[in-house]
C-alpha cells in the first residue's frame, strides 16, 4: 500500500465497504446530514473520512482484507455485506437522532399548550409542520450540541463502530429490538420532562380561564387566552432558558453511550 495505486483487490473492496458505512452515516447524522447541507458537500465529506481513517483501521485490525476474499467471492455476498453496513449506519443514525426527537416531543408539547399550533412553519430538517417555539429550542439544542463538541461524538462514533461491527459482522438482533424499545421510551420521558415547565403553568392558567368562565359568563375566553397564555409561555420559555441548556446538554450527552450499546446489540454481545 505504498500509493492509492496499489491497492490489492481485497483492499478495494474493504475500502468501499467502509465507505459505504461512512457516507450513510454522514447521510443520517444529525448535523451532518441536515438537508440544507448539499449532496455533494456529504459525498466529499465522507470520502475524506474514509481516506483519513482507512489506514488506522488497518493498523489496528478493525478491518481485516482478507476477510473480503470470502465475503467478496459471490454477488449475494457482496450484496449481504453491503446490506449490513447499511443497518449499522442506519441504526447509528437513528440512535443519534433520537436525542434531538426528544427535544422536538417537548417543544411540541409547549407549543400546542400555549395555542402556537394554530401558527405552525415548514421544518426543512425533518420535512414536516412544526411550531416557532420548537424550532427556538431545537435550534439552542443543536447550538448546545455543538458547543460540547457533540459533532465530534459523532465522529468517534462512526469510527468506533469498526471495533464493535467489523465489516459484515452486524445483524438484527433480538437485543437490538429490545435497545431500541428501551430507547425509544427514554426519548418520551425526556420530551415530557423538557416540556413540562410550560405545560403546567398552561394548565393553571386553562383552570384559571375555567373558574373565570363560569364566575363571569360574559368574558370572551376563548379570545382572551390566546393572548395571555402565548404571553405567560413565553416568559415561562425565557426564564426556564438556562435550565432548558442543562437538561438538553445532559440528553444529549448520553448519545455516544446509546451508539455504543446499539453497536453492542447488533455485534450480539
Amino acid at each position: 500500500m505504498g500509493n492509492l495505486f496499489n491497492f490489492s483487490p481485497e483492499e478495494i473492496y474493504t475500502f468501499f465497504a467502509v465507505l459505504i458505512r461512512v457516507s450513510v452515516l454522514i447521510a443520517v447524522l444529525p448535523v451532518f446530514g441536515d438537508k440544507l447541507i448539499p449532496a455533494p458537500v456529504k459525498i466529499l465529506l465522507s470520502l475524506a473520512i474514509t481516506l483519513a481513517i482507512f489506514p488506522g483501521l488497518l493498523k489496528q485490525g478493525f478491518v481485516r482484507p482478507g476477510d473480503a476474499a470470502i465475503w467478496a467471492a459471490s454477488t449475494w455476498g457482496i450484496l449481504r455485506t453491503i446490506g449490513q453496513e447499511v443497518l449499522v449506519a442506519l441504526a447509528l443514525g437513528f440512535t443519534a437522532k433520537l436525542v434531538f426527537d426528544a427535544i422536538q416531543i417537548g417543544a411540541n408539547l409547549a407549543s400546542n399548550m400555549m395555542g402556537f399550533s394554530m401558527a405552525s412553519v415548514y421544518d426543512p430538517h425533518h420535512e414536516t409542520q412544526t411550531t416557532v417555539v420548537a424550532e427556538i429550542q431545537v435550534a439552542i439544542a443543536m447550538l448546545a450540541f455543538l458547543a460540547l463538541d457533540g459533532h465530534h461524538l459523532l465522529l468517534h462514533g462512526a469510527l468506533d463502530s469498526f471495533r464493535f461491527c467489523g465489516i459484515g459482522e452486524a445483524g438484527a438482533t433480538a437485543l437490538m429490538q429490545t435497545r431500541l424499545i428501551e430507547m425509544t421510551a427514554t426519548v418520551l420521558k425526556f420530551g415530557i420532562q423538557l416540556g413540562a415547565p410550560i405545560t403546567l403553568v398552561m394548565f393553571a392558567v386553562n383552570v384559571a380561564f375555567g373558574v373565570f368562565s363560569k364566575t363571569m359568563p360574559q368574558m370572551n375566553v376563548l379570545v382572551l387566552s390566546l393572548g395571555i397564555s402565548a404571553f405567560a409561555g413565553i416568559i415561562v420559555l425565557m426564564l426556564t432558558a438556562p435550565e432548558f441548556q442543562t437538561v438538553a446538554a445532559n440528553v444529549m450527552s448520553r448519545t455516544e453511550d446509546w451508539m455504543q450499546g446499539m453497536l453492542v446489540a447488533m455485534a450480539g454481545r
